[in-house]
């Protein structure tokens, strides 16, 4: 549902990560949407409408065995 959707991100640690990577359809660890490590890093997508969820998919990066996405909120 949200491949290829127009994604948006606050600041970026790394330049070349960039939030449309997130919705690229690509699963690698090698490319990704990264934030700043900050409890006011924010990433978001638009679907273009309104949809009816019944679940979200969330593909996460590890790094030496830590997860490096936590606390976030979804609505």
């Amino acid at each position: 549902m949200a491949l290829t959707k127009f994604a948006m991100q606050g600041e970026r640690t790394y330049k070349a990560l960039t939030a449309d990577k997130a919705v690229d359809g690509n699963t690698s660890a090698l490319t990704c949407a990264h934030t700043t490590d900050s409890s006011f890093s924010w990433w978001k997508v638009d679907l273009g409408r309104p949809y009816l969820l019944t679940g979200i998919k969330i593909f996460n990066r590890e790094r030496g065995g830590m997860f490096s996405f936590k606390y976030f909120y979804a609505y």
